[in-house]
């Protein structure tokens, strides 16, 4: 493509992608068949909304701490890696001005940020209409972004209370019961029985980057993600004595590693491990002063 007039112009993320990926069917075959195209959809899927310039640093320290949240140390950094080279392919080719900078995973701390029952409602209050239900199926389900976006009402029932992420990102279904709130909302949505769940003007939503943006702004959250009304589910589970095991199920890890970070929200663990040793005989009478020499 090239610059025009000394500016290059603005490029697609998916147009970038799908050069990549060409450029690997053709001359990795094999690779793109089994690793590739897998890595290549959960990118589209996470930057399919974004121009290449809208890239930046904070977009991708934001993909790092999701991946990390999700999977294994290991797997994140081919995710990114892969997502490094698509842009430096971009720049290569003169579609970027610049390729972002990419910060080592070990100068990464997990972030866990969550909302107050506060800070949700004056985050839905100053939400566009359209996402409000958005925003509270993601505390109440803990889904993903990308799942939620893909629900369709096939795979809402209402009479038991459940819903099912289909084909979500470790490659299973997921079955979620619903509180009575989310049924509430869903109910209040005119239940269908086919179609997508959340739409805007009769069409299904595809992205929800600008009306979220706005609406953290607007409340005074700038420094709350989408992601994190998944991390608010799973804390206000963990604060209710919810065991991390069923908290691990519900929001579809495969390892406890993925949530140990909720555990000191339990309440009172330290209370009743300290209470278990109790019970096991720890008397007064087994210790004894020790003379001074």
């Amino acid at each position: 493509m090239g610059q025009h007039f000394g500016k290059i112009p603005e490029v697609p993320f998916s147009e970038a992608l799908l050069r990549y990926a060409k450029a690997q069917k053709r001359d990795h075959p094999r690779h793109f068949r089994d690793k590739t195209r897998y890595r290549l959809k959960l990118l589209q899927e996470w930057f399919g909304e974004f121009k290449l310039s809208e890239i930046t640093l904070a977009v991708v320290l934001e993909f790092m701490d999701e991946r990390l949240d999700e999977v294994s140390l290991a797997t994140a950094q081919k995710d990114v890696s892969t997502l490094r080279a698509v842009l430096n392919k971009a720049y290569r080719e003169e579609l970027l001005a610049a390729a972002p900078r990419f910060p080592r995973f070990k100068a990464l701390k997990h972030r866990t940020r969550w909302l107050t029952p506060d800070e949700e409602e004056r985050l839905v209050r100053a939400a566009s209409r359209h996402i409000v239900p958005l925003i509270r199926l993601a505390v109440d389900t803990g889904g993903r972004r990308s799942e939620l976006l893909r629900l369709d009402w096939r795979h809402v029932d209402l009479r038991n209370k459940r819903i099912t992420f289909v084909e979500t990102k470790n490659g299973e279904d997921r079955t979620v019961r619903l509180c009575d709130r989310a049924c509430a909302v869903f109910a209040s949505m005119g239940p269908k029985d086919a179609g997508p769940v959340f739409t805007f003007n009769g069409k299904a939503i595809a992205s929800v980057k600008s009306a979220f943006n706005n609406a953290r702004e607007k409340a005074g959250l700038e420094d709350v993600r989408f992601h994190d009304l998944r991390h608010t589910f799973a804390s206000r589970l963990v604060q209710c004595g919810v065991p991390l095991y069923d908290v691990m199920n519900l929001m579809g890890h495969q390892s406890l590693t993925m949530v140990q970070r909720y555990a000191h929200l339990a309440p009172d663990y330290q209370e009743k491990a300290i209470q278990a040793l109790n019970q096991f005989g720890h008397d007064s009478g087994t210790v004894r002063k020790t003379s001074a020499a």
